[in-house]
């Protein structure tokens, strides 16, 4: 194991344990759900030169598959998102992309707390937790730890389902190693922020 995947298990470790004491059987009865999510992302950072272009990641569709357990209005998931994307650079409002580039898949563990209820059960949630992410980037790959925070909005539907928007954060180090990028340009964080809709069936 590399001194890299033994720093991403040991980031990992506590939120893990924290699921994995939500969902062992205990005297106090937690609610099941498993949810799924359809949205677009934008990125920022990645790259950038001393003319100002950047480069990263151009606006995937992305696709989220999500297991969580709820204690009142506390929760605590599992969630696991996977696109594909082009690489773009981008100046002054111009976008040059070169689609379908890279992809990655992306494991987060999260908490997630109720802070408020409107109406028949209409919830405004936050949700923060770490993540790890497996890029592919032209058949290169390389694994980026993540901090991803999130609101989301969900209000019921028919029976045990409820719908949601959520709007989500997420913060890594830069996608491109450090070979990859030509003398005067500069490595950056990678931002993305996004947007989906969603499907919960409560279990």
């Amino acid at each position: 194991m590399t001194a890299n995947a033994g720093g991403t298990m040991r980031m990992l470790a506590a939120p893990c344990v924290a699921v994995g004491l939500a969902v062992a059987p205990g005297p106090v009865s937690g609610q099941w759900g498993i949810a799924a999510e359809i949205g677009v992302a934008r990125f920022g950072g990645s790259s950038r030169d001393t003319s100002g272009i950047t480069v990263g990641p151009y606006r995937p569709t992305t696709f989220e598959l999500r297991v969580d357990r709820g204690f009142g209005p506390a929760r605590v998931a599992v969630a696991v998102m996977y696109a594909k994307t082009g690489i773009a650079g981008e100046q002054a409002g111009m976008a040059l992309v070169q689609y379908d580039l890279a992809s990655f898949w992306e494991i987060a563990p999260q908490l997630s707390f109720r802070l408020a209820r409107f109406g028949a059960g209409v919830d405004v949630r936050v949700e923060a937790g770490p993540a790890v992410e497996r890029w592919d980037v032209d058949g290169a790959r390389r694994t980026r730890v993540a901090a991803r925070t999130a609101a989301a909005l969900e209000w019921p539907l028919a029976q045990a389902f409820t719908g949601s928007l959520r709007v989500s954060g997420i913060l890594s180090g830069s996608v491109f190693d450090a070979g990859e990028t030509p003398a005067g340009v500069e490595r950056r964080a990678t931002r993305r922020v996004g947007v989906a809709v969603g499907l919960r069936y409560r279990l």
